[in-house]
């Protein structure tokens, strides 16, 4: 039962945990092999984890600690950045994922706020990606109008993402 768990919480947190990593590092390269390592400490600390609570925060945290004690490791053979500007480095990048996952909630509100036409447009076009083309050809109808229609629609999206953004719900 541990492993299924510890696996699907992983998968869900590692794009974050591997962003957290890269922050620190500063190259693919050494964030994955910062990653190996973090995925070693997840899993040796996982009976420590209180299921329930935020498992991509705490894996963010450990990638972090695991990239900045990397970095002090590579510092020492050469220049690098220091703890007080990696720290500042996550703050900014822990800052704008909980901004991009605000606005993916506020983008499912809005979505829900479309009309039946309008989002079945959207699940159509977007489930299976195709040119605008391809997707009018299938369709029957012009080109342009799929054009506009889309274009509006994500204007009416994007409008409804900033209004509701603005007023902080």
């Amino acid at each position: 039962m541990r492993e299924p768990s510890f696996l699907r919480d992983l998968s869900s947190a590692y794009r974050d945990a591997y962003a957290s990593a890269l922050s620190i590092v500063g190259n693919r390269p050494d964030a994955d092999d910062v990653m190996q390592e973090v995925c070693i400490v997840l899993w040796q600390k996982y009976d420590e984890f209180e299921q329930g609570t935020d498992f991509r925060k705490w894996a963010c945290s450990i990638a972090f600690n695991v990239a900045r004690s990397y970095s002090r490791k590579l510092r020492k053979q050469s220049s690098g950045l220091s703890d007080l500007a990696m720290a500042r480095i996550e703050q900014i990048r822990t800052a704008s994922v909980e901004l991009l996952e605000l606005r993916r909630e506020v983008l499912r509100e809005c979505l829900r706020k479309l009309n039946d036409v309008d989002r079945q447009l959207l699940v159509e076009y977007y489930d299976r990606p195709v040119s605008q083309v391809a997707y009018a050809r299938a369709q029957g109808t012009p080109v342009a109008t799929i054009y506009t229609r889309l274009k509006r629609i994500r204007r009416k999206l994007n409008d409804c993402i900033s209004r509701t953004m603005g007023r902080g719900s």
